[in-house]
């Protein structure tokens, strides 16, 4: 409208009243100014104002302001509203309309959508299977699963709102986000700034509590893995490059890495050595364990055979200790995995994904590898 006026197309506007308007104070007299300009009169109905008057943006100014304030009230008073019915246990308001895995029935409550929800149990289990979910999101587009916006592409942070979110064990967490300004409607994370009620089974659960705590555990792992190995990323490694992030140095913490020889006679060939010796300097090298390109899956391998070898002994171990829910999950997963692979004599990915930590390796020519259900089998390197 504002660009007809400006071609000489429209003479007056005629609207109900300045709120209808505008109710930003300083917008609403920047386009009445503009208006203006191009000789365009602009009458307010209900406060019988009108612009090309000497004394219209006076007025206009005062009531532009009133209308801005009314805003303001209309919309606190909405967010109290909002905050007492949460506070009341009503979860109805919940916005799903990007939600994968449910929809709402007529009634305002959440119900399960069967093809979605297969979606989301399908990213649990791919976790704590050991895959990422930068690795899961390519999952995902590759098979071509559709996103909760009908995209064809996943991406990494949505895979893992997904593992974080709450709602998918039948709980609802409120106000994780608010309204930072009423002008703007733009939207902060909540960081303390209201509280967040928290309900137990608002709505019918996709993911069980013990599978989404163990995910949770997960997640507080590869934290504490990172911080221990300074790595920034668990998931690093891929089937051709298995054991990135999986091989660490007992003496330092770090992981190694896979180099190449620069002298002639092994031009070429691969190794992995302790990453450190690239951070810490030549006074790393003297000590430093150099492996073969493929000792690490080997390693995998023996460990593993060891592992199955001396089962019954762990069997006993485990009966003895008490382990939290995510290792007892994974001691359950253990037991699987061995009546279906049992001894092994090639490098499975996904077995070592499943149940492998790390490998530690020290100068001695010793190494541990360290089992997510909790084990650790020596071997020599």
């Amino acid at each position: 409208m504002i660009a007809d006026c400006v071609a000489g197309k429209i003479d007056m506007i005629i609207t109900k009243s300045v709120s209808r308007f505008g109710r930003n104070t300083v917008d609403c007299l920047e386009s009445i100014r503009k208006l203006k300009e191009c000789g365009v009169n602009v009458l307010f109905e209900k406060e019988s104002i009108e612009t090309l008057k000497a004394e219209g943006e006076l007025l206009i100014s005062i009531m532009a302001a009133l209308s801005q304030n009314e805003s303001k009230v209309q919309s606190e008073n909405v967010k109290w509203g909002i905050r007492r019915r949460y506070e009341q246990g009503n979860v109805k308001s919940i916005p799903c309309g990007k939600f994968l895995g449910y929809d709402k029935d007529e009634n305002g409550n959440l119900v399960i959508n069967k093809e979605q929800s297969n979606i989301v149990k399908r990213i649990y289990e791919e976790f704590l299977k050991g895959y990422g979910y930068y690795t899961i999101a390519e999952h995902l587009t590759r098979d071509g699963v559709r996103t909760e916006r009908n995209n064809s592409k996943w991406s990494w942070s949505v895979t893992r709102k997904i593992l974080k979110n709450e709602k998918y064990k039948g709980d609802t967490l409120c106000q994780k986000t608010y309204s930072a300004d009423y002008l703007t409607k733009k939207r902060a994370k909540n960081k303390g700034e209201l509280s967040q009620p928290y309900f137990q089974n608002t709505h019918p659960a996709i993911i069980d509590r013990v599978k989404w705590d163990c995910v949770q555990l997960e997640f507080e792992r590869q934290d504490k893995f990172k911080r221990e190995h300074h790595v920034s990323n668990c998931h690093a490694n891929s089937e051709e490059l298995p054991m990135i992030s999986k091989i660490t140095c007992k003496h330092c913490g770090c992981t190694f890495v896979r180099r190449e020889y620069k002298s002639k006679e092994l031009q070429h060939q691969k190794y992995w050595c302790c990453s450190s010796i690239y951070k810490k300097g030549w006074e790393r090298k003297r000590d430093n364990v150099h492996l073969t390109d493929e000792r690490p899956t080997q390693l995998f391998i023996e460990a593993w055979n060891l592992l199955f070898e001396r089962n019954e002994r762990y069997s006993k171990i485990k009966e003895e200790e008490e382990e939290n829910i995510l290792t007892q999950y994974r001691q359950q997963e253990l037991e699987k995995l061995m009546k279906q692979y049992k001894r092994i004599d090639t490098f499975d990915y996904e077995l070592m994904l499943q149940t492998l930590d790390h490998i530690e390796i020290a100068n001695d020519g010793t190494a541990i590898a360290f089992f997510l259900a909790g084990m650790q089998v020596k071997l020599l390197i």
